[in-house]
């Protein structure tokens, strides 16, 4: 039934999680973070010696939020943790493959820990999030764990 009044809307998960970061991994506060084979690390395209490995190394990265604070990893995975937050942030726009108006409400893909774009080529680049607007200066983005 729709409503007919206004009402308390209830929320469920918290927005912020902590996560250990993978070793060496250099996360700028600010930066988009991925969980890489379950280590936290800086936002990326994928890596491999071609396409076909590019593309399975970036199917296993899972955006998770935005680093609270700058860390950088231990000697060892795990050493050190950093804390995230899922919700909706502005990053640069890939000139090269912009997101555009049209874009609003559909996946846009990361490219770095500031910056997301509008396709993912040969399926190099993971889901970065849910474009909710759109700047100049960049693109509005929702990210974290199931958006």
């Amino acid at each position: 039934m729709a409503l007919t009044q206004g009402r308390k809307v209830q929320e469920r998960g918290a927005r912020q999680h902590s996560h250990p970061v993978l070793a060496g991994a250099v996360i700028h506060a600010g930066a988009l973070v991925v969980l890489a084979a379950g280590w936290a690390a800086p936002g990326r395209t994928g890596v491999g010696a071609d396409n076909a490995a590019k593309a399975a190394d970036a199917a296993t990265l899972q955006v998770v939020g935005v680093a609270e604070e700058g860390v950088t990893g231990g000697a060892a995975n795990g050493d050190v943790r950093v804390t995230t937050r899922a919700g909706c942030f502005f990053f640069n726009n890939l000139g090269a493959d912009p997101l555009t108006r049209a874009d609003i409400g559909k996946a846009c893909f990361l490219v770095d820990d500031e910056t997301v774009a509008r396709t993912s080529p040969n399926n190099t680049r993971a889901r970065a999030g849910i474009v909710d607007d759109l700047e100049d200066a960049g693109a509005w983005v929702r990210v974290g764990p199931g958006r």
